[in-house]
């Protein structure tokens, strides 16, 4: 009898990325891992053939993740692809350049939209005026800065990443350690699966779920001829009454623009959790989890009677 097949998981490559990092603290050995090039591309790659996957979600300096939302708004989302989990990683970030560069030599610098942002007051103090290169992750700068400067038609570039990327790819120098705008600075992460039942990988127990995300967005419009769409009101009065329709503490809330052609007319991500009661995985827990898991259903079905669209993303 074969033994079962290591489930593949999805992250943001390539390796050394802060995703990676994050994705190999909690699942070790115990998943294959399938680098992806961008955010989207390991969002799309959920499936059955890729089960798991790891993308950033927030960070406490500079905010969510745009291309994480983005993927959120997709129709896949709350039907083939689901939010499972959460993780955190403290981030420390370095400047790092070709074996041999000065940093007087350095005419730009390259890295995540995030990473950049998260150490901005470094850049504006020690590069001023240096411009800024925006790549879909850490690794993919710091590899990239290996084929700059002489004898390349690039740029002498400096990347920001981690210490443990720079030391994965040969011929790099560090020039400067810790630059993060805060010593705090943390990123979390979400656990995305093709399931939202499945055991994720590990061997670890299971506590009870939760924490739910919830996509509220208005029913697309009718068609109105040649009359401008305008956007509808039901969404306003929904988010101004989430406590009640949910019946449990709002976390956060998260706004992108909607997949239509209507004007400021958004959609929300809500996070709400029933964070009072214990986290065990007992009997009683278990009967907690599912009066929890049924006042989130009537909420979904009340925003859908009203008019609305309400989609459970997620649940851990």
């Amino acid at each position: 009898m074969s033994e079962p097949r290591t489930p593949q998981l999805a992250y943001l490559g390539p390796p050394g990325s802060y995703t990676h990092q994050c994705a190999l603290e909690r699942f070790e050995t115990y998943v294959q891992y399938a680098e992806q090039s961008t955010i989207a591309d390991v969002f799309r790659a959920v499936s059955p053939d890729i089960p798991f996957a790891v993308i950033p979600q927030e960070n406490s300096v500079y905010g969510a993740v745009i291309d994480t939302y983005d993927s959120l708004r997709s129709p896949e989302a709350g039907k083939s692809v689901f939010v499972r989990g959460e993780l955190t990683l403290a981030v420390k970030h370095c400047l790092v350049v070709r074996r041999g560069v000065q940093l007087e030599q350095i005419q730009r610098v390259i890295s995540h939209e995030q990473a950049l942002g998260q150490c901005s007051r470094f850049l504006s103090e020690t590069l001023p005026g240096v411009p800024l290169l925006k790549v879909p992750s850490t690794s993919a700068a710091a590899q990239s800065v290996l084929y700059c400067g002489e004898g390349t038609d690039e740029p002498e570039s400096a990347a920001i990443c981690s210490v443990q990327c720079a030391e994965m790819f040969d011929g790099l120098d560090i020039l400067f350690k810790d630059i993060q705008n805060e010593a705090s600075n943390t990123t979390r992460f979400y656990i995305l699966a093709n399931s939202l039942e499945a055991p994720l990988p590990g061997g670890r127990q299971q506590p009870r779920r939760q924490r739910a995300l919830i996509r509220i967005n208005n029913a697309p419009p009718p068609s109105q001829g040649t009359e401008p769409p305008r956007p509808n009101r039901l969404l306003h009065m929904v988010m101004s009454t989430l406590l009640t329709t949910f019946g449990c503490t709002v976390l956060r809330i998260d706004r992108r623009p909607s997949l239509t052609e209507v004007p400021f007319d958004d959609i929300y991500f809500v996070e709400v959790g029933d964070v009072t009661l214990p986290v065990s995985s007992g009997p009683t827990s278990k009967s907690c989890e599912r009066e929890w898991l049924e006042r989130l259903e009537a909420g979904v079905a009340r925003i859908c009677t009203a008019g609305g669209e309400a989609t459970i993303l997620g649940l851990w």
